[in-house]
């Protein structure tokens, strides 16, 4: 499995390297290694494009000076180099996420296991972070909840672990689904499936109570219409994986579909917003 290894060089990394690290989500990078001169992104050989890179750059370049190298790396286990440095995460002093090979973590209420394999979702980001600080704030007692961008499973197994009936996460990555089955497994989780594809491929079983969104800022406009075909009428609906600046255009998207904002938290220059429907 061959990476290809993208270093962009920035005159002002912030807010510039969140902004980049936000579009290279969109086309399909899965890591990245921030420094003081900029930052590192990875992505599958197969899947790199330079028009794409030149394209984000060109426009940053706008607003400050930027430039771009890219190397394909020498083909090793990434997964096995990644984990070497994943640590795990606390989640409001009773929430726990780690891997298999962490030792195990006493009195602590919820621990979720998650076997790192370069899947979107393993907590450390400021956007997973944000969805799961809010779930200890919602009521999951016996609803139904659907996780969409789910990557390795992660708010989808912790749903459970809260007192769902029934959680489904949905994503598009091959890799990401077959991730969430075996992490499910690692959490003796029964009562939850997974689906890949895209909104728009999945069958309609059950009107969900809770819908959790954690992708990108292009994706969620162009799909919530096919999102609330499959909400409550009552729903709550916690979007995430948007930066601070695109929060006007999600509000205003979301109130013309009869959505009143509850909550909204940021981190990082990342932003998370609890709806309401009425």
């Amino acid at each position: 499995m061959s990476y290809t290894e993208v270093d962009i060089k920035l005159e002002n990394t912030i807010p510039f390297s969140e902004i980049i690290i936000a579009r290279l989500n969109e086309i399909g990078y899965d890591s990245y290694e921030e420094n003081i001169a900029g930052l590192k992104a990875y992505i599958l050989t197969e899947r790199f494009n330079e028009k794409k890179i030149f394209d984000i750059c060109e426009d940053v370049s706008l607003q400050t000076g930027v430039s771009y190298s890219f190397s394909i790396l020498e083909d090793k286990n990434w997964n096995e180099q990644w984990e070497k440095n994943y640590s795990p995460v606390i989640i409001n002093d009773i929430c726990v996420i780690r891997a298999p090979f962490h030792t195990p973590f006493k009195n602590v209420k919820y621990e979720v296991v998650i076997m790192p394999k370069m899947s979107f979702g393993t907590g450390h980001h400021a956007t997973t972070s944000l969805i799961l600080d809010k779930m200890f704030e919602l009521d999951f007692s016996k609803k139904n909840i659907l996780d969409i961008g789910s990557g390795t499973g992660i708010l989808t197994i912790l749903s459970s672990m809260l007192g769902a009936n029934y959680s489904l996460g949905i994503d598009y990555d091959k890799w990401a689904f077959e991730n969430a089955k075996q992490n499910a497994e690692l959490n003796n989780i029964s009562n939850i499936n997974f689906h890949h594809g895209t909104i728009d491929s999945l069958q309609k079983k059950v009107d969900f109570d809770i819908v959790l969104v954690n992708i990108n800022k292009n994706t969620i406009l162009k799909e919530i219409t096919s999102y609330i075909d499959f909400m409550s009428h009552s729903v709550d609906l916690i979007l995430s994986g948007f930066l601070h600046d695109d929060t006007s255009v999600i509000l205003d998207k979301l109130s013309k579909h009869n959505f009143r904002k509850v909550d909204i938290k940021n981190k990082d220059k990342w932003q998370m917003i609890h709806f309401k429907r009425y």
